[in-house]
């Protein structure tokens, strides 16, 4: 499974991230790119601790089988519904939410902050290897939903 956290994988995503620009569209959803680029820095803020999220209490999502399944075998659900947390507000211009973005993806592949890595929202619990590849998968699912 694809993660965050290896080099390749990074650069990968570094390379979709490079070729959006401020025409890219959504093929679903309301958000414009930069407001997907400014949520996308939101949940990396909080996987790296800095940004808490409210927990949406779905114990099933947090148990295996299925947080297996929604980390490492079903996609991303199109339109799902997001924390109202990493929900975006005001961003900043096109390039400067993709550089912020591209800094935040090393800070979280240099290791879990040294308070440890948080609870996710709706999986609970993650280790920073799930960590890892729920970066990589959400970042993935918005970067296919803008074409990239």
């Amino acid at each position: 499974m694809p993660s965050i956290l290896n080099e390749v994988n990074r650069a990968e995503i570094a390379n979709r991230l490079q070729s959006l620009s401020v025409s890219s569209t959504g093929r679903w959803g309301s958000m414009s790119v930069t407001q997907m680029l400014q949520h996308l820095n939101l949940s990396a803020r909080m996987t790296l601790g800095e940004l808490p999220v409210l927990s949406k209490n779905k114990r099933a999502l947090q148990v295996f089988p299925l947080k297996h399944l929604l980390l490492y075998v079903l996609p991303f659900p199109k339109g799902a519904p997001t924390a109202n947390e990493l929900k975006p507000v005001v961003s900043a211009s096109l390039e400067e939410e993709r550089a912020a973005l591209l800094e935040l993806l090393e800070r979280i592949a240099n290791g879990p902050p040294e308070s440890g890595a948080p609870t996710h929202p709706l999986f609970g619990p993650l280790t920073w290897k799930e960590w890892g590849v729920a970066t990589y998968k959400h970042t993935d699912h918005h970067l296919r939903q803008f074409g990239a």
